[in-house]
């Protein structure tokens, strides 16, 4: 289990075909890894939210190549997927007074599972989760 603060950087794209594809070649270009996205479209415009390699900064390409972004700072949350997990962040965090703003996630096919969680106060949020035991 690990968890890590990351930079979700917030993008606005124009929802047509072949925007996202176009989006995506620039992180190729730039040889930067993307370890989670999330999509939100409204009519002709689309937010995406994703986060990169946690060394990875990738502000100044997304602004040079014509990108309006946001960067945010988040949790993500590497551990092993269970039944309840979600559950169990939300009371923790709640517990806390912390207000979850955004959250997405994946388990992929083995064990493990990763979510992304946008928080009112991190560092509040970081101490909470550590220390829950909801990870054990």
């Amino acid at each position: 289990m690990s968890i890590n603060v990351v930079k979700q950087y917030s993008v606005f794209l124009i929802n047509e075909p072949g925007a996202l594809k176009n989006f995506a070649e620039l992180f190729v270009r730039e040889n930067v890894d993307v370890i989670a996205i999330s999509q939100d479209v409204r009519y002709d415009a689309a937010v995406v939210r994703l986060v990169v390699k946690y060394d990875q900064e990738i502000s100044h390409a997304l602004t040079k190549a014509g990108f309006t972004s946001v960067k945010t700072d988040a949790i993500c949350i590497d551990t092993v997927n269970r039944v309840g997990l979600l559950r169990d962040i939300g009371a923790v965090l709640s517990g806390h007074g912390i207000n979850i703003t955004t959250i997405y996630g994946t388990a992929g096919a083995g064990p493990n599972s990763r979510w992304i969680v946008v928080v009112n106060d991190i560092t509040k949020a970081l101490n909470a989760l550590e220390s829950s035991g909801i990870f054990e």
